[in-house]
């Protein structure tokens, strides 16, 4: 370039031609400005179509990841009201006994699985992935990466909430022992278990559970974590099938693109 304008300026210093000089020069300054503004509007562009490319790739990985994500509360939610119910049941029998024994086998799981819990595995390995990394800002859209932010938190912000659960069941342990005879305890040990108990081993538990009256009386705090847990379970699917929306028009929209 300097020998160029060397040239130019021995040429306009023969032929005493500033004005063509001015021009020429100012020409070839626009050039070159307008060829480093193509370069970079060519890098800029080449970045954002690695970052979309990138960003398309986290989006199935979070369809992915959101499926399981629903089977895992969905299997909750079903399991939490099936708790519910066994508890009702058990309160139901103070007053009609009659239901212990006729429902033996159901009467006699519902004391042992009345306060069992379940709390959904929310996987975020994909969501961890990009906040540790700072690249958030790859989800485009604005109102697609609030609502997985807010869906993301559901586990720490219902940490707290969840040790309750657990609590619950602890001391719902603790208060039923001795309903159950030693064999049947062991029995137990085996949730998939398919053993039927007789109308007499149900009428003889139903009468131990009687004397226990600290029992009775955690019956429907039991019941109660269960309701506040299963609306938890309600929202957090309901986050995450709105999610599944977002998720699809963004790919959809993307793919037309």
């Amino acid at each position: 370039m300097i020998p160029f304008f060397r040239k130019i300026r021995k040429t306009l210093a023969d032929d005493n031609k500033p004005i063509k000089y001015f021009r020429y020069a100012i020409g070839e300054i626009i050039l070159v400005v307008i060829g480093i503004l193509i370069a970079l509007q060519i890098n800029s562009w080449n970045e954002q179509r690695k970052e979309r490319i990138q960003e398309k790739i986290f989006l199935k990985r979070f369809v992915v990841e959101l499926n399981t994500n629903l089977e895992n509360i969905l299997t909750a939610i079903s399991l939490n009201k099936s708790r519910i119910h066994r508890a009702e049941f058990l309160l139901r029998t103070i007053d009609k006994p009659q239901l212990a024994v006729d429902s033996s086998s159901y009467f006699m799981k519902s004391i042992e699985h009345a306060s069992y819990t379940n709390i959904p595995l929310i996987s975020d390995n994909a969501f961890e992935e990009l906040k540790s990394s700072g690249n958030l800002s790859l989800i485009s859209n604005e109102a697609l990466r609030a609502a997985l932010q807010k869906y993301y938190s559901w586990t720490s912000s219902e940490g707290q909430y969840n040790f309750l659960q657990q609590d619950i069941q602890l001391n719902y342990s603790q208060l039923k022992q001795g309903i159950f005879t030693t064999s049947q305890v062991i029995d137990m040990g085996d949730y998939y278990i398919t053993k039927n108990y007789s109308a007499i081993e149900a009428k003889e538990t139903f009468e131990r559970m009687l004397n226990k009256p600290k029992f009775l009386e955690f019956i429907p705090y039991v019941i109660q974590n269960k309701l506040m847990a299963g609306n938890s379970y309600d929202d957090i699917c309901n986050q995450a099938k709105a999610i599944k929306i977002l998720l699809k028009a963004e790919l959809d929209k993307q793919n037309d693109d």
